[in-house]
C-alpha cells in the first residue's frame, strides 16, 4: 500500500476515533500485516487469471477497505457488491469513501452468505472468510476466488479445512485456475480459484 491509501486509512480512523466510533480497532485489524500479506496474494493470482471483471460479489466482505484498494490497482472492475451480516462494516466502508471523497462503484448488501440467492449474476465472487461460515457450493458461471485456513484454535472459525483441495472440493470448485498455501506464524492459509464446470 502506497501513502496515498495510508493516508486514507488514517483519515477514516481518526474520523472514528475523534467520534469515539469503540470499534475503530476494526479497521486498524483489518490492516495488520497477515491481511495485507494475504490480500495481495488473492489480488495478484485474481489479476493473473485476467484483470477484468464486470460484476463482483465479495462474501463475507469485513469492511473490504484493503481489497477495495488492491483491486483498484491491479484489476478493471465494474462493480462492487459488498455482502456482510454486520451492518457497521458497511457504515464504515461507506465513510471510507465520503471522508476520502471516492467515487463509490459498489453497493452494500446486508445478508448472511448462506442466505443469498444470485451469485449466478457475478463474473467473479470473492469469499477470504470460508472459516467463518457454512460452504456455498459454486455455480455454473462465475470464477471463485476463496481463502480459508487451519486455525482451528479461534471460536468464529467453524469450518476451517486441511489442504486448498480440501476448500476447492468442499465448495464444488471442479476447474481450478490456481490453488496455492501460505504459510502464517500461526496457521496455514489455503487459496483456490477456479470455477464450477
Amino acid at each position: 500500500m502506497d501513502e496515498v491509501v495510508l493516508g486514507r486509512v488514517s483519515e477514516l480512523c481518526f474520523h472514528m476515533s475523534y467520534n469515539k466510533d469503540p470499534r475503530v480497532m476494526d479497521i486498524v485489524e483489518s490492516l495488520r500485516p497477515n491481511q495485507i500479506n494475504c490480500k495481495k496474494w488473492l489480488v495478484e493470482e485474481i489479476a493473473n487469471c485476467t484483470p477484468n471483471w464486470n460484476r463482483v460479489l465479495v462474501v463475507g466482505s469485513w469492511n473490504s477497505i484493503l481489497l477495495w484498494e488492491l483491486m483498484q490497482e491491479n484489476c478493471n472492475v465494474g462493480w462492487f457488491d459488498f455482502l456482510d451480516v454486520d451492518p457497521k462494516v458497511h457504515k464504515h466502508r461507506d465513510m471510507y469513501f465520503e471522508i476520502n471523497k471516492l467515487e463509490k462503484n459498489y453497493s452494500n448488501i446486508k445478508m448472511k452468505g448462506e442466505d443469498f440467492s444470485d451469485y449466478g449474476s457475478y463474473d467473479l465472487v470473492i469469499n477470504t472468510s470460508c472459516e467463518h461460515m457454512p460452504d456455498i457450493p459454486a455455480v455454473y458461471g462465475p470464477t471463485y476466488a476463496l481463502q480459508s485456513n487451519d486455525y482451528l484454535s479461534i471460536k468464529e472459525h467453524i469450518n476451517c479445512v486441511r489442504s486448498e483441495s480440501q476448500l476447492a472440493k468442499q465448495n464444488n470448485i471442479t476447474h481450478i485456475l490456481y490453488k496455492g498455501k501460505k504459510k502464517m506464524p500461526r496457521y496455514n492459509r489455503f487459496m483456490v480459484i477456479g470455477y464450477y464446470a
